[in-house]
């Protein structure tokens, strides 16, 4: 008896040291949706940075970020502001930086810089402090986009005899943004009415909260504990606008294997008949084709 008593004793006594070394820490881990906004400053995302000078006291932060005809949307230019005081506080860390007093963000225009705004500092080295995002986009609280897109009028599939047979065209052109949604877009660096459908859809999950992983056509797409399982079926010149029976199938099996709770499947091309059967026997799923593309960014609802 008194020897288990001692080594109960020195369990717990070496349970408490190794909580008290340095790092340690008794609270939970975040979530991925929370680490990843976080990470992009409450977005959820990082507007791409390409270059930064510093020269007379000024810090001139450049993005990848592509600028439509006209003024500079004032989302745009206050989520590339934030980011921009964010980028000259991590080069801080590490380069001697305390002498700038006005800090310039540039996005892009026909492969030239643009500025879109400055921020002159209250003194030399004195960057205000971080501060919450301000925008819908900025949280990831919001409606169920799953099942706001399963309850949307559903639009019938099949081909649309207004387009050509062979070009469809990035689905982009044929979609409504609001202000804010295109801003979001274009601050993850793609046009919306140009970018190919594998571009375009993981960064319209990140908008509506989502915590985007993978690359190229694949993705899991976490939010509220929900994996979704992602799969993009893009459109070439030449190919047949129709998505075919055999995607169909393999997107079936992919999502049986990812032991996601939900699967979606995204494509630039017409939807045929067969994906309402598919969506009747297995209520995980719901295929966003491209006559289908708009109800989901209205789901979006930013």
């Amino acid at each position: 008896m008194w020897i288990a008593i001692i080594l109960a004793v020195v369990v717990i006594a070496a349970l408490v040291l190794y909580l008290r070394r340095p790092g340690a820490s008794t609270a939970a881990a975040p979530d991925e949706a929370t680490a990843a906004a976080e990470a992009g400053g409450g977005f959820g995302f990082r507007p791409p940075a390409s270059d930064f000078h510093v020269a007379e006291g000024e810090a001139r932060v450049f993005f990848e970020v592509p600028l439509p005809a006209g003024e500079p949307d004032p989302v745009l230019t206050n989520i590339l502001m934030r980011e921009a005081v964010e980028v000259l506080r991590e080069k801080r860390s590490h380069l001697p930086l305390d002498g700038v007093s006005v800090v310039r963000a540039y996005a892009t225009r026909n492969g030239e810089p643009v500025e879109v705004g400055t921020l002159t500092l209250d003194g030399p080295g004195e960057l205000p402090p971080p501060t919450p995002a301000e925008h819908p986009f900025a949280t990831h609280h919001g409606p169920d986009l799953f099942e706001e897109f399963g309850a949307a009028p559903p639009a019938a599939p099949g081909l649309d005899v207004r387009a050509p047979s062979d070009d469809l065209g990035p689905v982009g052109t044929e979609l409504e943004l609001t202000g804010v949604m295109e801003a979001g877009l274009r601050a993850q660096g793609l046009d919306p009415f140009s970018a190919p459908t594998s571009t375009l859809v993981p960064a319209l999950l990140r908008l509506a909260g989502y915590t985007v992983t993978g690359a190229d056509y694949t993705y899991t797409a976490t939010k509220g504990g929900e994996r979704t399982y992602v799969e993009i079926v893009d459109h070439a010149a030449g190919d047949h606008p129709e998505l075919s029976e055999r995607a169909v199938n393999e997107f079936m099996v992919h999502f049986g294997q990812a032991g996601a709770n939900r699967g979606l499947l995204f494509t630039a091309k017409y939807g045929p008949f067969m994906i309402y059967d598919k969506e009747r026997r297995e209520k995980r799923v719901r295929f966003v084709t491209r006559e289908r593309f708009q109800s989901f960014v209205n789901a979006v609802s930013i």
